[in-house]
């Protein structure tokens, strides 16, 4: 094999080593096949290409051969603009490892093959073999900067070999001599090996040390002193909004219980509150051996809980309340006395719960409504006042409304007034949406409690938990899974099941109770059938204007036809340009009709169709330079209207309301007619704004995808 095949070769293997962080950020593994069979066509093409004697200009552009077969390795790439605009989309809404999507398979393989490709340039066309490491560090700096999954710096070894690859193959290219000096050959190529390998080396241990002290960790900092003294545990809440939000919802779990009735699972309680909102404190773990005595309140019933877990990555172990008993594989377990939570210890705790599968014995307390009005006292829960302290800058407004709430219910005891309060959240005064600022900072409960009373669990759990407090009743934000989906005897939950409820503290020998103040939860039981956190809005929904859903009028963007005239360009290298030129300059416009033509296809789930329709009228709001309101969908709707004629303001009116049913409600409204609501919009959205000369080319939606 002459020089530049053996370079050619070794490039091919280093591309595809360094290729292999990217698993970090999915599930599939077949985009590794079809970058191989591209890299291996185009390998073969130059070997033959530079056997025929043609220059490198040649072959590399005989090399570039290989993409007219990905329509046929690849049928999704048919569409290849329709097909952008959905990975972009599914990219931006899901979280690593990301599950089996054929456009994020396809530019993983692509990224890999043009990988091969310029390394194979630098190496051999330029002659500079050195300067391939830029190129090949590139795929593991992707889920490095992705910090949505943990990227171990182990990863790192594989372009560090690649590398070395390629540096050992230029040093037994440059040790070849003429006839008659193959011991100095050898030679040569060992010292060359040699210096390559301890090149590499070098560059690896200090590009893993240097890549790896940005990456945090998926739960956040902690310490290992397990068994001497407190440990600094991860914060569940940290991935909270973003699982709810994911439309990649996948079942990470499933379980029986006893009495066939689902559980709550928790993961971990946050006690201290401060300006910042519920975060967890330093705690001591102790064997996983229940102990404590079980509450005194009412009749408990006994349950038994097996679970299967899949692929859920958590150091935590979802465990429903009370927990009495648990038997758990592995000796890696312990448990916070304080707040019951389960964690695991040691080496790859953080992934500690994925394919696990235990058994826990439960005492399920009986339901808020008949429980609450019973208990007098609130708790001593014997932790220095942590769960009663409230932080110097909270407003005496929300102090005083905790007060009239409760005194206006007529509440006296301490159950009576966690009931009121709980009733208080649940009511027509409170929405529940997910497009809020996450957290539980002071800012954000005064804005949910006086302002705009608009937030998702975790504003809900945190608020009752600080007018708890104000009342003089412990409190804990707990985050853990709803019950799931009842599934035959099994219950499924999912990423979207992630929530976030409250527990009280109780006197007379209660202890903890857990109580969910965001509408349409579960209480103290632990039973309940919803499916995710997103509930029904609790006020009246108004009549959805209907509109002929068979005849759709749906006028796609300015030039969206323009694709046909890419395949006009004149012969030669001019042409070639030219061409060039107007594919680039009409990419925008292009991009932008797939992607409309994207979100309003018909699809199985009215709850995604309505959003991708929202999405579709901001975008053509944008294009048009019109202003889009912050707020709710009803609450755009109404100030996006005021502007709009009559006709749209009633179409726009109907997509709001079909949007939140499919956000909060169990039945969504039927997607049937959302393009041609949509339609009326745009056409409306045309009579009001005109397109500015430059939107037409680059939209601006474009650039402002936002939600």
């Amino acid at each position: 094999m002459t020089a530049a095949g053996r370079m050619s070769a070794a490039s091919a293997v280093a591309a595809m080593a360094a290729g292999v962080p990217i698993v970090a950020l999915t599930e599939d593994r077949s985009f590794l096949a079809l970058a191989g069979a591209l890299v291996a066509l185009s390998v073969a093409l130059g070997l033959l290409a530079r056997h025929g004697g043609s220059g490198e200009v040649v072959v590399r552009l005989v090399q570039l051969l290989p993409a007219a077969l990905v329509p046929w390795l690849a049928p999704a790439a048919s569409e290849p603009l329709a097909l952008y605009a959905e990975t972009a989309e599914f990219v931006r809404e899901s979280f690593a490892p990301m599950p089996y999507q054929s456009g994020v398979a396809l530019f993983s393989a692509l990224l890999l093959w043009v990988l091969y490709l310029l390394v194979e340039t630098l190496a051999v066309g330029l002659a500079s073999p050195a300067w391939t490491f830029p190129v090949l560090v590139l795929p593991y700096l992707v889920p490095t900067v992705a910090i949505y999954a943990e990227t171990s710096p182990a990863l790192f070894a594989f372009p560090a070999a690649g590398y070395a690859l390629v540096l050992a193959t230029a040093s037994r290219n440059a040790a070849a001599g003429p006839p008659g000096t193959h011991e100095a050959t050898a030679a040569g190529w060992r010292r060359g090996v040699l210096t390559a390998a301890t090149i590499a080396t070098t560059l690896a241990l200090a590009g893993a040390v240097l890549a790896a002290q940005p990456i945090p960790e998926r739960f956040g900092d902690r310490t290992d002193t397990f068994g001497q003294g407190t440990v600094q545990l991860g914060d569940p809440s940290i991935d909270l909004i973003r699982n709810i939000n994911a439309t990649a919802d996948r079942t990470v779990l499933t379980y029986r219980t006893s009495d066939g009735e689902g559980q709550y699972l928790r993961l971990a309680a946050l006690s201290a509150f401060d300006e910042k909102g519920f975060h967890l404190v330093a705690t001591d773990l102790v064997a996983l051996q229940f102990g404590g005595d079980l509450p005194r309140v009412g009749s408990t019933q006994a349950v038994e809980t097996s679970v299967e877990v899949g692929d859920l990555a958590s150091e935590y172990l979802p465990m429903p309340w009370f927990p009495v008993a648990a038997e758990v594989p592995g000796d890696n377990w312990r448990y916070d006395p304080r707040t019951l939570a389960v964690v695991a210890v040691g080496d790859g705790r953080a992934s500690a719960t994925r394919d696990l599968a235990y058994t826990a014995r439960t005492a399920r307390l009986p339901g808020l409504e008949t429980m609450l009005p019973t208990l007098a006292e609130p708790g001593e829960p014997g932790d220095g006042g942590l769960t009663l302290a409230l932080p110097p800058g909270l407003p005496d407004s929300v102090r005083r409304l905790a007060v009239e709430v409760t005194t206006r219910a007529g509440a006296e005891t301490a159950g009576e007034k966690a009931l009121a309060l709980a009733s208080f959240l649940r009511s027509d005064a409170f929405r529940y949406n997910t497009r809020v600022a996450p957290g539980t900072t002071l800012g954000t409960l005064e804005d949910f409690l006086l302002g705009s009373r608009t937030g998702y669990c975790e504003q809900f759990a945190g608020s009752l938990a600080v007018l708890a407090r104000a009342v003089g009743i412990p409190s804990r934000v707990v985050v853990g899974f709803l019950p799931g989906t009842e599934r035959g005897e099994r219950w499924e939950v999912s990423t979207r099941n992630m929530h976030a409820w409250v527990e009280l503290s109780f006197g007379n020998g209660v202890g903890w109770v857990p109580v969910d103040p965001t509408p349409g939860g579960a209480t103290a039981g632990g039973g309940g059938t919803s499916s995710a956190s997103a509930v029904p809005s609790s006020a009246p929904t108004p009549t959805v204007p209907t509109a002929a859903p068979t005849t759709v009028d749906d006028p796609e963007l300015p030039g969206a036809g323009a694709q046909d005239g890419l395949a006009a360009g004149g012969p030669g290298w001019l042409g070639g340009a030219a061409g060039l030129a107007l594919a680039l300059g009409a990419a925008p416009r292009l991009v932008r009709a797939a992607q409309r033509r994207s979100r309003l296809r018909p699809g199985s789930d009215p709850a995604r169709a309505g959003e991708r329709a929202w999405r579709e009228v901001r975008a053509v709001v944008l294009d048009h330079a019109g202003p889009w309101p912050d707020g709710t969908s009803r609450q755009v709707a109404t100030l996006l209207g005021a502007g709009l004629d009559e006709d749209g303001r009633e179409a726009l009116w109907a997509l709001a309301v079909t949007v939140e049913r499919g956000r909060y409600d169990r039945e969504p409204a039927a997607a049937d007619a959302l393009p041609a609501l949509v339609g009326r919009v745009s056409r409306a959205v045309e009579r009001r704004w005109a397109v500015p000369t430059a939107g037409k080319w680059w939209p601006r939606s474009l650039w402002r995808p936002g939600r």
